[in-house]
């Protein structure tokens, strides 16, 4: 490999980084995590809709959600790359999963 394409893979997160971060989220909540990208729908054909979800492993009758998601949209005002918002839409779901968690009403 080249200097200038190690360069260029070290600029911030890519497709590894994503893929190890959706596995580590995967494991850590015992679920399934999916990535989305589709079309931003009419009247936007330059953006993409980034939808990122977990499919929990719950119990029947569990009070837990048995799915929990995080949506955005790329190019967006944040400015990053694409893998970069995908890899910021990650640390996104696992705060919206640490949400749920932290209601001890679903457990007491």
């Amino acid at each position: 490999m080249s200097k200038k394409e190690w360069r260029a893979s070290s600029n911030g997160p890519d497709t590894l980084d994503v893929a190890a971060m959706m596995s580590a989220i995967g494991t850590l909540h015992s679920g399934h995590v999916a990535l989305i990208v589709s079309p931003g729908g009419t009247g936007s054909p330059t953006t993409v809709d980034l939808a990122m979800s977990i499919l929990l492993e719950v119990l029947p009758g569990s009070s837990l959600p048995s799915n929990i998601a995080a949506h955005t949209t790329w190019p967006n005002a944040n400015g990053t790359s694409f893998w970069g918002e995908v890899y910021r839409l990650c640390l996104i779901l696992d705060e919206e999963i640490g949400k749920v968690y932290k209601q001890e009403s679903l457990w007491k």
